[in-house]
């Protein structure tokens, strides 16, 4: 008998794409995050879970 994944992946929360979880992180000073990288490298993952939380919600305004 096959077993049914009832929850699927859906992709990162924005949450998940918080700068202190990344792998780039240096810390904050003078309440500024520092960036070791150049570029935010979780930019297109928090854009698409920003887009999914906004469709979830409807986008309400709060």
């Amino acid at each position: 008998m096959a077993k049914r994944i009832m929850n699927k992946w859906r992709g990162y929360t924005v949450a998940d794409c918080d700068c202190k979880y990344c792998l780039y992180y240096g810390g904050r000073k003078n309440r500024e995050v520092n960036c070791l990288a150049d570029e935010c490298v979780c930019k297109a993952e928090l854009q698409e879970a920003a887009c999914r939380e906004r469709k979830e919600n409807g986008s309400k305004n709060q």
